[in-house]
């Protein structure tokens, strides 16, 4: 994705996002290139502000001292995600281990969007915030859409409870 493009994301985000959260600043800089502490800021303003996402964090993960871990940070950010994507119906591309790493800000740019879009709405996150809670993924009650995100999005969640595929592992079982 060119500048240009990455500068419509911005300033579509700085117009929906930034009618709703006033702090911390939505600067140009800083959605360029969202730092982690960033999006925490957003996210628990979001949270004081309009209630959405209530209840989905616990009191250490709200302070953002607390959530140092690459892994804790991820696993913030994929509630926030499954939980945008269960209220507004919508895919998201943005992969957390990305984000955490400083890629893809059009991707996180887009998720903001879809969270200011539901705040506007006054779209109700009490049921996805206990279904993510409860451990359920976006689209776990019906069979993935295939798109390009659905695969690599969950994978370190789900990995450890596939079995290891070998080349002949489950050949001569029955000797």
């Amino acid at each position: 994705m060119g500048d240009v493009d990455l500068d419509k994301m911005v300033k579509k985000t700085q117009d929906t996002l930034g009618r709703i959260v006033k702090k911390p600043p939505l600067t140009e800089k800083l959605l360029k290139k969202p730092p982690f502490r960033f999006l925490h800021d957003i996210f628990t303003e979001l949270i004081r502000s309009s209630g959405y996402m209530k209840g989905l964090y616990g009191d250490s993960e709200m302070n953002s001292t607390n959530v140092k871990e690459k892994d804790s940070k991820i696993a913030f950010l994929q509630k926030a995600i499954d939980v945008t994507v269960m209220v507004t119906g919508e895919q998201c591309a943005v992969r957390p281990s990305k984000v955490v790493a400083g890629h893809e800000p059009e991707k996180t740019n887009e998720l903001l969007q879809l969270m200011a879009k539901a705040v506007k709405n006054k779209m109700n996150t009490d049921e996805a915030v206990q279904r993510v809670l409860n451990g359920e993924k976006p689209g776990s009650a019906k069979p993935p859409t295939g798109k390009k995100g659905d695969k690599g999005e969950h994978r370190s969640q789900d990995q450890p409870n596939r079995p290891p595929v070998r080349k002949g592992t489950k050949v001569n079982t029955e000797a």
